[in-house]
């Protein structure tokens, strides 16, 4: 089945004390810093495709919540070898944030990613490679400053 014409990006968070940390992944095949990034599979919502992609992406036992954010973008299809299978005059994709709090909880790189590093919020800003990375993590930052993460998505990966 090709994949959707859309793309989900999971920001990944945690409590360390008093400090707030954010999680960059370095992709193997880019050579890029970024969140964790990709696409629906069969008829997943860009929920479920956040929900599976964080938990493969960062090695957890099991799906975790995911906060969805407001922070949208649109991605030219040129970029996707799968373009070929969307509906004619499919330009650009959306692109969906969503936060994911690993506050406890470990995380390892899939085959994907080369690194894993927490880091501060303007360490990690600055080596975001993609916009739209660096304005979901922003959106983030605000929210959790402002003790307002929205209600969390649950639900298993089908």
């Amino acid at each position: 089945m090709p994949r959707a014409p859309f793309q989900i990006l999971v920001v990944p968070f945690r409590h360390v004390g008093d400090q707030l940390e954010f999680a960059v992944l370095r992709r193997e095949d880019m050579n890029v810093w970024q969140a964790v990034a990709g696409g629906g599979e069969d008829n997943e919502a860009p929920e479920q495709a956040a929900l599976r992609e964080s938990t493969e992406e960062l090695g957890l036992a099991h799906p975790t919540p995911l906060y969805p954010l407001q922070t949208t973008a649109s991605i030219p299809a040129r970029f996707f070898a799968d373009r070929i299978h969307w509906p004619a005059g499919t330009y650009v994709v959306p692109e969906y944030s969503f936060a994911i709090d690993l506050t406890g909880i470990e995380a390892a790189i899939s085959h994907e990613h080369t690194a894993l590093e927490w880091r501060d919020y303007d360490t990690a800003h600055e080596v975001l490679r993609f916009d739209s990375n660096r304005t979901a993590l922003g959106e983030l930052r605000e929210r959790l400053l402002a003790a307002d993460l929205p209600h969390p998505v649950k639900g298993d990966c089908p």
